[in-house]
């Protein structure tokens, strides 16, 4: 970025040389951008894990469904449902415990 000196009426006055220039917009435009998917990416992160976490918890204590509490809560922390889900299979087919 430089910055462009200017001398009106004798007062120096500094132009920021991004004024303008069309390559600047495009490259704000892509962080703007950028950082909505990120944000909705998080979003849908956040809310998988929380459903997974719930969805967890209600199949340990209130349907009594044995499974390896560790790695039952890491995999439904970290997948969702569908990890939770997973789990429940491979205890039903004897591969965890």
């Amino acid at each position: 970025m430089r910055l462009l000196l200017q001398v009106t009426d004798g007062v120096p006055l500094v132009m920021n040389s991004v004024s303008g220039d069309w390559s600047w917009l495009i490259v704000g435009i892509i962080l703007v951008v950028g950082a909505l998917l990120v944000f909705h990416f998080l979003k849908n992160m956040v809310v998988n894990t929380i459903l997974g976490l719930v969805g967890w918890g209600i199949a340990t204590y209130l349907l009594h469904i044995q499974l390896p509490f560790w790695a039952s809560l890491f995999v439904s922390a970290i997948f969702g449902l569908a990890g939770l889900g997973a789990m429940i299979v491979l205890a039903f087919l004897g591969i965890v415990n």
